[in-house]
């Protein structure tokens, strides 16, 4: 049987900012390379998304759940150790230039890439959710999600539409 995971609130908090942090990142990328206007404007609202959705993690997370006696040291070590054991595979690296330019010359395929990474984004926190044990974290997770499959729902219309 495999061990379950089980997050504290705080880990939680940096796993969520890492995903959205890595989705803005992305969608900064495509959007500033994608030849169709209309869907380098989606990609735009969904940078803008990923910045307000990491504020809400830290605005409602980070000052209940960061215990007292952390220091920036304390979080930046335990962020690179999440990184290293719970590190996100959601979005391509930003950086992957030939991956993005690709991406960003076909609208169809730009939207796909981002229609199954609103998909796993859900589902990541989802994830999030069920594995953190406090209840205000579980509601904040659920809030992202469904904020994630609205933004599916927009991606997958808007790909009917191209």
């Amino acid at each position: 049987m495999a061990a379950e995971k089980v997050y504290g609130p705080y880990e939680a908090l940096i796993l969520g900012v890492e995903l959205e942090d890595a989705g803005r990142n992305f969608y900064n990328r495509v959007a500033n390379s994608c030849a169709s206007s209309d869907v380098r404007e989606v990609f735009r609202e969904l940078a803008d998304a990923a910045l307000d959705q990491e504020r809400l993690i830290r605005e409602e997370l980070e000052p209940a759940y960061t215990p007292d006696w952390y220091s920036e040291d304390n979080k930046r070590m335990m962020s690179e150790y999440l990184k290293t054991v719970e590190h996100q595979t959601v979005f391509p690296d930003p950086e992957d230039t030939p991956a993005c330019d690709m991406v960003a010359v076909d609208p169809k395929q730009a939207l796909e890439v981002g229609i199954k990474a609103k998909k796993q984004v859900a589902d990541y926190y989802k994830v999030l959710g069920d594995a953190t044990l406090d209840e205000k974290g579980r509601e904040v997770f659920e809030s992202l999600k469904k904020k994630a499959e609205i933004a599916l729902k927009k991606l997958e219309d808007m790909k009917g539409r191209v």
